[in-house]
């Protein structure tokens, strides 16, 4: 599996504190079956603001210490873009988009409603490929013609894994088996922090079991594609 969202590089935002506690975090993902990871690591204005060489630097020593220890996964950069107003000047960062690619992870807002469409058209004719990072956390945003038009011009959609493996409310339930049956799911991430479970293998066993033609699909061969 690939899991697209993590936060395992240590010392830039609030996923880990150590170089050890993010070995252990990896340790876990190829537990659940994961072969490749794509680091996200949070950009929030006034939170997380670290520098994309600050965090390649990081991402680079994390990346020796797996081969050292030659774990069998594989490792790539992006970042989750928490949006504001200075979303053109964040995505000039080098190391914004997912493994150099066109593709750039966006978190918005969780309550404050917010034009989804019009923030991934924005990227778009910026000439990046958008990916709504855990829609499911957007209570404003759950009609599905209206998700349904956003993949249609071009951006993708990633859920969490503890969402898929029913560790959610029942409202939740229901808007992802709605996203599941209307084949609205492109990626799937465990958002992984130090002191999360990763729910990555559950997720992937319940849809394969419900979802047998989509598993392969959100889980692996969509993540192949970016990071390719």
């Amino acid at each position: 599996m690939i899991d697209v969202h993590s936060h395992i590089i240590p010392f830039v935002d609030d996923g880990s504190n150590s170089l050890d506690i993010s070995i252990s975090m990896i340790e876990e993902e190829i537990k659940q079956g994961v072969d490749k990871i794509i680091c996200t690591p949070h950009f929030r204005k006034g939170v997380f603001e670290k520098t994309g060489e600050e965090i390649k630097r990081d991402f680079d020593i994390l990346k020796k210490e797996v081969e050292r220890k030659n774990l069998p996964v594989a490792l790539y950069l992006g970042r989750e873009i928490t949006i504001d107003r200075r979303l053109k000047d964040v995505l000039k960062d080098d190391y914004t988009t997912i493994n150099g690619s066109e593709y750039v992870l966006l978190e918005f807002p969780y309550t404050a409603a917010t034009d989804v469409d019009e923030v991934c058209y924005e990227a778009s004719l910026l000439g990046f490929k958008p990916i709504i990072a855990h829609i499911e956390r957007y209570s404003y945003f759950r009609n599905f013609d209206e998700i349904s038009a956003v993949r249609k011009n071009g951006a993708l959609v990633q859920v969490n894994a503890n969402a898929l493996a029913g560790k959610c409310g029942l409202k939740d339930k229901i808007f992802i088996k709605g996203l599941l049956t209307r084949n609205l799911v492109d990626l799937v991430g465990s958002d992984v922090h130090h002191g999360r479970q990763n729910y990555m293998a559950d997720a992937y066993l319940k849809v394969k079991k419900k979802y047998p033609e989509i598993a392969e699909k959100i889980f692996i061969s969509n993540a192949e594609k970016i990071i390719k």
